[in-house]
């Protein structure tokens, strides 16, 4: 850190020498061309930054429909986003300190230059995955081969064009250009569910990111060529510049601690937004909007910070950040929660925290909460602790190693570690204890300030808080949770279901919260369709049609879940199922028994079920059932135009494709609506409600059956069960590739 309690004298003499050291040349000149220094500087730095957070959902959301449009899909291309990062920073950490400034820009602009050949960033149609293995290591190319280098020179710019800033203009502060860039980074994010993808095609967005990297090429040749006419010597800084000089001059030596301190407040922000950022695409869904939210919230830390750290008062944001944290917290613990009942009922409040207990837009408020505040105090602290602006690329370049790290623990070692998302706890229990250090040291109020006597009630407070986060329902698993399971697409698990009840007792399968599937332990029942797939159902009114008018049947289906499906075939039928989750097969073939019951042929591609039909030849279907929207996180591609482009290429001319729609969150029907109008098909929609007392038998399900099939339209049992889908939306809503938006459609 730099020494700041030197003597006045010694600072008059260090700011004459430094003064004196300027190159003596016409004023006004050198005032206009350090002032057109400085807005490019400016200007560069703020287009960098909306370049780099751009990208961000706009090349996550393209490739997203070839990894079943998996959350672990933003997770892996966060991780790569903060890997690069590091690169950029290491890159700007070290031009900077074995090139003179002159060498810095020439070296720089060529690599700007040479970055133009990976445009525009459309990723190529060979670079999708053929199955579902390797997803993270298939991510990570597609993302290198594709904007590898453009991002990785725009990741460089804040901490390079700072160095450059400091060095041509001594005595001013570089550090307020890294809130600009915070700025550039927020209006990227925000700008991107509400106004580009509404307004943009996937390729158009493509196009127009790459426009404005060419942009950002031509600021970088500006200030290359202002640093070569100058060669490396300074600009001439303005007074009030030079009066800020004694925040700057001399070296400020950073020593391991300072390194480890950076990375570990930085590994605590970058920790805490993943992992809240992975809750809520499970708890909600999978969708930009759900991205750039907790991002968002991440960011304006960062512009907090760095732009106004007076804001930053360390007691009170630790204290706020301990209240969200136990609010959290109490939301998922039941107990905590009937205490909390049982008080407010004594006091005549009538409020019942136990109503929010299962109200996922309250639990993700609290998420973010959480998530504003844990980073609000680590990046506060992070900002405290930073060198003077002859270190920052030092300082940068610790504060990105600890985002890489924290990126990689919740990408890469937590699913290896860890049989459900337990990274949420962690990271409630990491903000807790920076929380409590900052108290610790601060004190609890003016009346209880930092002592020994609040260190140990930090620590019992610590201790106590622990308990109750590790005692939430965090993943749903139970006392009755037979097998758990969890990877890139993932967590599931088999629950007992109906414990004690011999007539209903059998496995259910979970993915999630969704439940995706059951069948009976009972020996006499355990060939029959259940749930959603029930005779009762949309889907079973579909195959009694089928098979009571052809001897044998052919018949795709997207998404495996227990194989329920399967048991409806006969000697001479062939069912076809695609699923992406090879733990989804493991525990279909292992654990249920519905595959080996069938009678007829069945059949299991691992891939994602849109590109492996691509690939095949007319398969002539009877029936294509769609089942991979029930879940939280649904693949939008899949229900595209050009998606049913490959479903007609494959469905025989009386076939029927089976779409099930049952979703918390999502209402699908003016989507499937608009596919149908687009392809001119018909639809019938079935809705079915089980009796409260058939158990796990049946459950409720929405099926849309899209056909011009007129036998079966007119079939009097399927006009008897079905209902006007007209009456569940206002208008169609028509999904492409390039264009498709999950905000529209939430209920």
């Amino acid at each position: 850190m730099a020494d700041q309690n030197s003597s006045s004298s010694s600072f008059d003499e260090k700011v004459q020498a430094n003064a004196n050291s300027l190159p003596v040349q016409a004023p006004e000149k050198d005032s206009k061309v350090a002032l057109l220094f400085s807005i490019w500087c400016a200007i560069s730095i703020l287009l960098s930054a909306f370049l780099v957070f751009q990208i961000q959902p706009v090349f996550s959301k393209m490739i997203l429909p070839w990894f079943g449009g998996s959350p672990a899909v933003w997770t892996a291309c966060l991780m790569f986003f903060q890997l690069t990062l590091l690169a950029g920073y290491a890159y700007a950490f070290s031009i900077n300190r074995l090139l003179p400034i002159k060498g810095q820009a020439v070296a720089h602009l060529a690599l700007v230059l040479a970055s133009l050949l990976f445009l525009p960033i459309i990723p190529a149609d060979s670079a999708k995955p053929t199955d579902g293995a390797f997803p993270i290591l298939r991510i990570l190319w597609v993302l290198i081969s594709t904007i590898g280098l453009p991002y990785f020179l725009l990741s460089s710019t804040a901490p390079l064009f700072q160095a450059w800033y400091a060095a041509k203009l001594p005595g001013r502060i570089p550090y307020r250009l890294y809130a600009l860039s915070n700025v550039g980074s927020l209006v990227a994010l925000l700008s991107f569910p509400f106004i580009i993808e509404p307004m943009m095609s996937s390729t158009l967005q493509a196009y127009a990111w790459s426009a404005g990297f060419i942009t950002f090429g031509v600021f970088t040749a500006l200030l290359t060529i202002v640093i070569f006419r100058t060669n490396n010597d300074p600009l001439i800084p303005t007074p009030e510049a030079l009066l800020n000089a004694n925040q700057d001059i001399g070296e400020s030596k950073v020593t391991l601690k300072n390194w480890l301190v950076w990375i570990s407040l930085a590994a605590i922000g970058s920790f805490t937004l993943l992992s809240i950022s992975n809750h809520l695409s499970q708890e909600l869904t999978v969708s930009p909007l759900m991205w750039v939210l907790p991002l968002s919230l991440y960011l304006i830390t960062f512009i907090i910070n760095f732009d106004r750290p007076q804001w930053y008062n360390r007691q009170a944001w630790a204290i706020a950040s301990l209240v969200g944290i136990f609010a959290f917290a109490s939301l998922k613990n039941e107990k905590l929660t009937e205490r909390f009942d049982a008080l407010f009922n004594n006091i005549g409040l009538g409020l019942s925290i136990g109503d929010y207990e299962y109200d996922v837009i309250v639990q993700s408020s609290f998420a973010l909460a959480s998530l504003f505040f844990i980073c609000m105090v680590a990046h506060g602290e992070l900002v405290r602790n930073k060198p003077a602006a002859n270190r920052l690329t030092s300082f940068y370049m610790a504060m990105a190693t600890g985002g890489a790290l924290g990126g990689m623990t919740v990408a890469m070692l937590c699913p290896s570690v860890f049989t459900t998302f337990f990274e949420t706890p962690v990271t409630l229990i990491l903000g807790l204890a920076l929380t409590l250090w900052v108290i610790g040291q601060t004190g609890f109020h003016k009346k209880l300030p930092a002592s020994t006597g609040t260190r140990i009630a930090c620590v019992a407070i610590g201790l106590y808080l622990s308990v109750i986060i590790l005692k939430c329902e965090w993943s749903g698993v139970n006392e009755d949770t037979f097998a758990k399971y969890r990877n890139f697409y993932g967590t599931l698990r088999v629950d007992i279901e109906n414990v004690g009840n011999s007539e209903h007792q059998g496995y259910g399968l979970y993915h999630g919260n969704t439940f995706h599937g059951f069948q009976f332990t009972d020996p006499e029942m355990r060939t029959k369709p259940t749930t959603y797939y029930a005779h009762s159902s949309g889907l079973g009114a579909a195959f009694k049609h089928l098979q009571n008018n052809n001897e044998s049947l052919r018949v795709g289906i997207v998404g495996l879940g227990t194989g329920t499906t399967a048991i409806y075939s006969r000697e001479n039928d062939y069912f076809h199922f695609y699923e992406i989750n090879p733990l989804v097969i493991k525990i279909a073939e292992n654990t249920f028994s519905y595959l080996d019951a069938s009678k007829g042929k069945v059949e299991t591609t691992l891939a994602d079920a849109r590109i492996a039909m691509e690939r095949e030849e007319n398969q002539k279907y009877d029936l294509i059932v769609l089942d991979a929207f029930s879940g939280d996180g649904i693949p939008a591609h899949l229900l595209t135009v050009e998606a049913f482009d490959v479903y007609k290429k494959h469905l025989a001319p009386n076939g029927i494709v089976a779409v099930h729609i049952s979703n918390r969150y999502l209402n699908l029907f003016p989507v499937v609506a608009g596919t149908a109008g687009h392809h001119n098909l018909e639809m019938v929609y079935i809705e079915y409600l089980p009796d409260e007392d058939s158990g796990m038998e049946e459950a409720s399900s929405d099926w849309i059956l899209l056909t011009n099939n007129q036998e079966f339209i007119e079939d009097k049992e399927v006009q008897e069960l079905s209902q006007d889908p007209r009456n569940y939306y206002q208008s169609p809503i028509k999904w492409t590739d390039q264009y498709s938006n999950l905000i529209e459609v939430m209920k």
